[in-house]
């Protein structure tokens, strides 16, 4: 059958993803007490941002500035000039101590193309990139509409964008040394999202989870319609709370349906499997090998790559895969697909594997030099190097074993399974969840089945 892509993680018009970086450029110079235009040092660390933006007459308006600070709503708004975090000056410093990670972070940005604007902010060097990833480890993402909304909700991966498909970054993002640091990188930003600070996004006011248009957007996209459905009647929430009971940005990410809105369609048919996630297919694959070769476009998926050599491999080899891809407002929690019992659980780190493969920050070279979203142009391949989470479940007759594959993608997103080996399974009973960050899944089974994808 035809491949072809139906979910992005970044707009497919560069300006949208050069306007984000732009946007939050300034701020996060100004944040590291460098002038927002010259990138000239205008305060020291620990100086009180308002009294020195006032000495060096630049003009900014503080405010912005909240969201990249661990303020919650009732504290007072002081802003100083902050240091790198411990985690991200290691970043730096390995960049210079290292030669070949030096010369690759530096050649990036000669290599990588100019914005189409050239009024628009760049980040000129590996100092202004590290000091975004810094800005970025206190800022959980804000709710926004249209295509711009997309970089919002992976800032990481808009940040880095711009570099992945040059030959220097492509060496730079799949050194083992790199891939380490963006680990600790995301790890450290994982933690902010799971703190109460996080919860600085969970407001009613402009970009806030509570706005009407956030509120009306997360019920449509758990199909309900906005004008007749209330939030509250399609998620278990507290309206009384300030943030509905959210104790933290990660919280409201995985939010819980209430379980009238994810009542189980043909329960005790075997013979139809459900849709394990809220999503969107990207693919249907039909004779899956057991070992293929990686392109770059029209990728084969391989199982021994997917599955992480599993003992179980050769049980799926010329099965079939279905992949669905999950957007950001989507229902991040995992439901069985089938009535069966839980054979065997599996999480499978990427950047954490002994032998690290490269980030999805790499995942696809490509000499048209003409998208940036290398998810979208790779999402085949992303499914063998990504952090995901295996579960096989032995269902019930005719499907027999299957597996469900979670797979992290974009930034922290990761894979929490909350079934055991033994379990046995209805369908529509939780298997685990998305935290934190883009997803897709896929579901593989064994050769032989009447296959109806209707």
């Amino acid at each position: 059958m035809p491949t072809t892509t139906v979910c992005r993680w970044l707009p497919e018009d560069p300006t949208i993803i050069e306007a984000f970086v732009s946007d939050l450029l300034p701020r996060s110079r100004v944040i590291h007490g460098r002038h927002p235009k010259t990138r000239v040092r205008f305060a020291e660390v620990g100086e009180n941002l308002e009294t020195a933006l006032s000495r060096a007459g630049i003009k900014l308006d503080l405010s912005r500035l909240r969201q990249h600070y661990r303020l919650t709503l009732d504290q007072v708004q002081v802003y100083t000039v902050r240091a790198l975090d411990p985690i991200v000056q290691d970043f730096q410093d390995y960049i210079e101590r290292e030669g070949v990670v030096y010369a690759a972070f530096n050649e990036m940005f000669e290599q990588a193309p100019p914005p189409q604007n050239e009024d628009q902010e760049k980040i000129e060097d590996y100092v202004d990139l590290m000091e975004m990833i810094d800005t970025n480890l206190t800022t959980a993402p804000s709710f926004g509409e249209g295509v711009s909304a997309m970089v919002a909700a992976v800032p990481y991966y808009g940040i880095i964008s711009r570099f992945c498909n040059t030959p220097a970054g492509y060496n730079a993002f799949t050194h083992p040394g790199v891939n380490h640091r963006f680990y600790t990188v995301f790890m450290a930003w994982q933690e902010y999202l799971t703190s109460a600070a996080s919860t600085n996004v969970i407001h009613d006011g402009e970009g806030g989870w509570l706005s009407t248009a956030a509120l009306n957007a997360m019920v449509q996209s758990a199909g309900g319609n906005p004008e007749q459905d209330t939030f509250d009647n399609f998620f278990i929430c507290d309206t009384s709370d300030p943030h509905f009971g959210f104790k933290s940005y990660d919280e409201l990410f995985v939010r819980e349906l209430k379980a009238i809105h994810r009542a189980v369609t043909y329960p005790d048919n075997n013979s139809i499997v459900n849709s394990a996630c809220s999503s969107t297919v990207h693919k249907l694959y039909y004779d899956v090998k057991k070992t293929d070769r990686f392109w770059i476009k029209n990728t084969p998926y391989s199982l021994n790559h997917i599955l992480g050599e599993d003992d179980y491999v050769d049980t799926f080899v010329g099965g079939t895969l279905i992949q669905a891809m999950l957007g950001s407002l989507d229902y991040h929690r995992w439901r069985s697909p089938v009535s069966g019992t839980v054979v065997k659980t599996r999480l499978i780190s990427g950047l954490t594997h002994p032998n690290p493969p490269p980030t999805y920050y790499a995942a696809c070279l490509d000499d048209d030099h003409v998208d940036l979203d290398v998810v979208s142009r790779s999402q085949d391949f992303v499914t063998a190097i990504s952090t995901r989470a295996l579960i096989f479940i032995q269902a019930e007759e005719p499907v027999g074993l299957m597996c469900f594959v979670g797979v992290g993608l974009g930034e922290v997103s990761t894979c929490n399974v909350v079934v055991k080996e033994g379990q046995v399974l209805k369908k529509g009973d939780e298997l685990g969840a998305f935290h934190f960050g883009g997803s897709t899944h896929c579901l593989i089974f064994r050769p032989g089945l009447d296959r109806d994808s209707d």
